[in-house]
C-alpha cells in the first residue's frame, strides 16, 4: 500500500518520508523483522531480491538490472525506531554510517542503535541478513529473564549486546553502533550464524504453540554467540569516529588475540587491506610500524606468563613462536629494560612483599 508520504509493509513496517531528499523514517510494526537481501552484482544483469518476513507477514521484492539497483543505493538515507543487527553472510557491503562509509565483509556483524541515519550500498554480489529488533522485544527479554529458572545463568543485563540496547533505551539521542569481527580461531561463524538464524526464520514462517518462547530463546542464543569473547571481537563505535579507528580496533583485537604474532600477510588476508596501509593506520594511531606494535602485545604476554606461570624461559619462547634466544631477549629488554630472569625475580618478590602486608 503506498501514498504519497509513506508506504506501509503490512504487519512489518510503516516507512515515512521516503520521498525525502534528506532521510526517511522506519517505524516497525511487528516485535521482530527479517529482511534477507540477495544482490548478484551491479552490472545491467544483475538483480537484488528483498525477502521481507516476520510474525504477521512475508513479501519479496525484486531490482532487475544495473539502472533499479543503481536507483536503489541512491536513495536517501534512513533511521527507525528499532535496533537492526547486520550479518553479512557472504560477499560485501557497504554502509554509509552518517558521514562515514564502511565496509562490512563476511562474516561481519553490525548492531544499530536507533536514531544512527544510515543505508546499505551494493557495489558487488552480496547476501546480507537484517534482523530488526522492536523496542518491545527488547523489553519482553529482559522481563522474561526475571522468572528464569536456572541461579547460575550470567544476569542478561551484563551482555554487552543486551546492555548496548538498554543503554539506548535510557538515552535515545545517542548514536553509536557495535561492531563484530570474527576472532580468528572461529573458523565456523558461517555454519553457526546460519544455523542459528534459519532456525528462528522456521520458527516465525511456521508457528505453533510456544513459537513465542523459542524465537525469544533463539534470539538470546544468537546474542550469546555474538557476545563471547572466544568468538567474536565487540568494538563499541561513535558515530563521530572515523573509519580508519575501526580498522586500528581490528587491529589491536587481532593482535591481542594472537599475543602479536599475526603476520602482515595473515592480517591482510583477515582484514582485506594491503600491509602497507595497515602499517599506515598503525603508526598513525601508535606511533609505530606494524611489527613493533604486535611486538607491544607479544612482550606483554611474555611478562604475564613470566609472572603468573611456572614455564621456563625456553617453554615461554616456544608459546610465543621465538626460535632465536637473542632475539627474544633483545626483543623484551626493549620493553622491560631487564632480562626475562631478572623480571621473573623481581615481578614474584613484589608479590611476596604485597602477601607479607
Amino acid at each position: 500500500m503506498y501514498s504519497q508520504k509513506n508506504h506501509t509493509i503490512e504487519n512489518i513496517m510503516q516507512c515515512n518520508n521516503v520521498i525525502s531528499e534528506i532521510n526517511s523514517y522506519y517505524q516497525i510494526l511487528a516485535p521482530i523483522q527479517f529482511t534477507l537481501e540477495s544482490c548478484s552484482g551491479t552490472e545491467e544483469s544483475d538483480y537484488v531480491n528483498f525477502v521481507l518476513t516476520s510474525p504477521g507477514e512475508s513479501y519479496f521484492y525484486h531490482f532487475q538490472n544495473g539502472n533499479e539497483i543503481h536507483q536503489f543505493n541512491n536513495r536517501v538515507p534512513h533511521f527507525h525506531d528499532f535496533y537492526e543487527l547486520l550479518i553479512v553472510l557472504d560477499g560485501e557491503i557497504q554502509q554509509q554510517i552518517e558521514n562515514t562509509t564502511i565496509v562490512f565483509r563476511s562474516g561481519s556483524c553490525c548492531l544499530m542503535n536507533r536514531n544512527i541515519i544510515h543505508k546499505e550500498v551494493f557495489h558487488s554480489k552480496a547476501n546480507i541478513l537484517f534482523i530488526g529488533l522492536s523496542e518491545r522485544i527488547i523489553r519482553d527479554l529482559i522481563e522474561d529473564e526475571k522468572n528464569n529458572y536456572f541461579q547460575k545463568v550470567s544476569d542478561l543485563t551484563i551482555n554487552p549486546v543486551i546492555k548496548f540496547m538498554i543503554d539506548n533505551l535510557n538515552k535515545a539521542d545517542t548514536k553509536e553502533y557495535l561492531d563484530f569481527l570474527p576472532s580468528i580461531n572461529n573458523i565456523n561463524w558461517c555454519h553457526t550464524l546460519h544455523n542459528l538464524t534459519d532456525r528462528i526464520l522456521r520458527a516465525i514462517l511456521s508457528p505453533q504453540l510456544g513459537s513465542t518462547y523459542i524465537i525469544k530463546g533463539m534470539l538470546l542464543e544468537l546474542i550469546e554467540y555474538l557476545s563471547s569473547p572466544e568468538q567474536f571481537h565487540i568494538t563499541p563505535v561513535h558515530i563521530n569516529s572515523d573509519a580508519d579507528f575501526l580498522l586500528f580496533s581490528h587491529i589491536g583485537h587481532l593482535m591481542e588475540e594472537t599475543n602479536g604474532r599475526l603476520s602482515r600477510s595473515e592480517l591482510e588476508k583477515t582484514l582485506h587491506y594491503s600491509g602497507n596501509y595497515l602499517n599506515s593506520i598503525v603508526r598513525r594511531y601508535t606511533g609505530l610500524c606494524l611489527f613493533d606494535y604486535g611486538m607491544t602485545f607479544c612482550m606483554k604476554k611474555a611478562a604475564s606468563l613470566l609472572q603468573a606461570s611456572s614455564l621456563s624461559i625456553s617453554e615461554i619462547m616456544d608459546t610465543l613462536k621465538f626460535n632465536n634466544t637473542t632475539h627474544f631477549y633483545k626483543c623484551f629488554e626493549k620493553h622491560y629494560h631487564m632480562t626475562p630472569k631478572q623480571y621473573r625475580i623481581q615481578s614474584r618478590s613484589k608479590v611476596q612483599n604485597q602477601d607479607k602486608i
